[in-house]
């Protein structure tokens, strides 16, 4: 660093506070600096170009030279203070390049059936506003699905399939035939990397062939449940309109008594966010999954759920949860998805797989992005029949050419102007775009759901981290540190 050098923040620099601590943090590579009050009064001195030497002139009479000089290389190396900063948008640029090729396909919705035996008050799909009439998928369609996916899937090396609905095994046959034959195309080279499969379910149609299906394909089952039985039943009802809960913990039990090792779905709503210790509690001492993912509801197609919950609430709750489940080793996914890039210093370029990865095979063949527009035809608007007649030939660009998968594959938050200046860009991932055009009328806008929980994530990240680091110091110290002391 040159004495004479001009240096000055990156525009990609943000200030946080916490009480006495500050931490500046780089929105795109999650460096970050802690400290004090000296902190924030380098970065504003910083805020237009400035020397070393003329901000230690102008925090002489509150910081020493020496000190503010050591900060000051320190911000430089991580590259928080930069000297050019059109050379820094190399960085953003990079990122976005490859958030614009991120256009593999590699997972897959399979709808066997968009019927339910469940009538959740707060579900998308069985919503009274789509003008669809349940149907069930042929076995012919699946297997011809399936041939679809593999195809698609050449250049991925991830690849994975949900099995979804309605609720799936109220197609059992074609839902038991198409997990295995999943692992003939993969045993026959069909696929070119292993295949993860999943199912998420409400339970109440488990039974032995489930079971035996689902260990003998290595499925992982998912049960939707969302708390002890007064929470749970207070929006999962059955058609009769009776709770589910004893359903679903059967199902949840025949499951892990055989070694399956299910997971739970749990879905956040007016009736047990409020009482999430509870419900993290419940989960982690009486059902004790592996692994676990909570769900921030989505809107039904006319915008808005009615059972919703304020999204700062929801996300403040969340991180609730996540604190008591981390302490009896449960995984939560929601909660995981921000802490990952946060941890690894890896840019999350995108929440949802529908943006550029991702298709969704209906029951009765349609082929489109999303899952959550199901029983809207111009949102799936491919056929199982077309493709499979030119199976040969058929690529990920072939899907991408189409106009809807282009503008979806172009929807995620380097490519947003309201996003491309928020602290919380590396790890939001840009939400739902199903949300955002429900809620906001473009897949172009927000999704707040996401962009609230991503923010109050990103900021309980940060000071948690600060509060580990502050205790590490103090042990190492065996003394009581510093209130703001600077620490990396």
């Amino acid at each position: 660093m040159q004495p004479r050098q001009k240096l000055s923040n990156s525009q990609f620099l943000h200030l946080l506070n916490n009480g006495d601590a500050r931490c500046l943090l780089h929105s795109l590579t999650l460096r970050k600096l802690y400290g004090g009050q000296m902190l924030q009064e380098i970065y504003e001195v910083f805020s237009r170009p400035a020397t070393v030497g003329e901000a230690i002139d102008e925090l002489s009479s509150d910081c020493p030279p020496d000190e503010v000089e050591s900060v000051v290389s320190e911000l430089t190396e991580k590259g928080l203070l930069v000297t050019d900063g059109e050379a820094e948008l190399e960085t953003y640029y990079r990122l976005f390049q490859r958030g614009m090729q991120q256009k593999n396909i590699q997972h897959m919705y399979f709808i066997p059936t968009t019927d339910c035996n469940f009538r959740c008050s707060y579900c998308f799909v069985e919503d009274d506003d789509r003008d669809f009439v349940p149907c069930f998928m042929e076995l012919e369609t699946a297997r011809r699905g399936m041939d679809i996916f593999a195809r698609l899937c050449e250049d991925a090396d991830r690849i994975s399939i949900t099995f979804y609905g309605g609720e799936p095994l109220l197609n059992p046959e074609v839902v038991y035939d198409s997990m295995r034959y999943v692992r003939k195309l993969q045993q026959s080279g069909a696929f070119k990397a292993p295949v993860s499969m999943s199912m998420v379910t409400n339970g109440a149609l488990i039974d032995k062939r489930t079971v035996d299906a689902v260990l003998e394909t290595q499925t992982i089952v998912s049960i939707s449940l969302d708390g002890p039985k007064v929470m749970n039943d207070a929006v999962r009802n059955g058609i009769d309109g009776r709770g589910t809960f004893a359903e679903a913990v059967r199902g949840y039990n025949l499951l892990k008594e055989a070694g399956a090792d299910p997971g739970i779905s749990c879905t956040l709503s007016q009736f047990n966010t409020v009482h999430i210790e509870q419900v993290a509690e419940f989960i982690a001492e009486e059902l004790q999954p592996r692994g676990m993912g909570f769900n921030i509801l989505l809107p039904q197609i006319d915008g808005g759920n009615p059972v919703a919950v304020g999204h700062e609430f929801a996300a403040d709750q969340l991180i609730s949860a996540f604190e008591i489940l981390r302490e009896y080793g449960i995984y939560e996914e929601r909660m995981m998805r921000r802490v990952r890039p946060y941890v690894d210093s890896r840019f999350h370029l995108k929440d949802c797989m529908g943006v550029g990865g991702q298709i969704v095979i209906t029951p009765d063949g349609r082929i489109g992005p999303c899952q959550a527009y199901l029983g809207i035809d111009e949102y799936f608007p491919f056929t199982v029949e077309e493709l499979h007649a030119r199976l040969d030939s058929l690529t990920s660009e072939d899907i991408y050419a189409h106009p809807l998968f282009d503008e979806w594959l172009h929807r995620f938050p380097l490519n947003m102007k309201e996003c491309a200046d928020c602290f919380a860009i590396a790890v939001c991932g840009g939400g739902c775009p199903y949300a955002a055009q429900v809620d906001a009328g473009s897949i172009w806008e927000l999704d707040e759901r996401i962009c609230s929980q991503a923010k109050k994530i990103m900021q309980w990240m940060i000071w948690d981290t600060h509060q580990h680091l502050t205790a590490e110091l103090i042990e190492s110290a065996g003394a009581p540190a510093a209130a703001g002391s600077d620490s990396s």
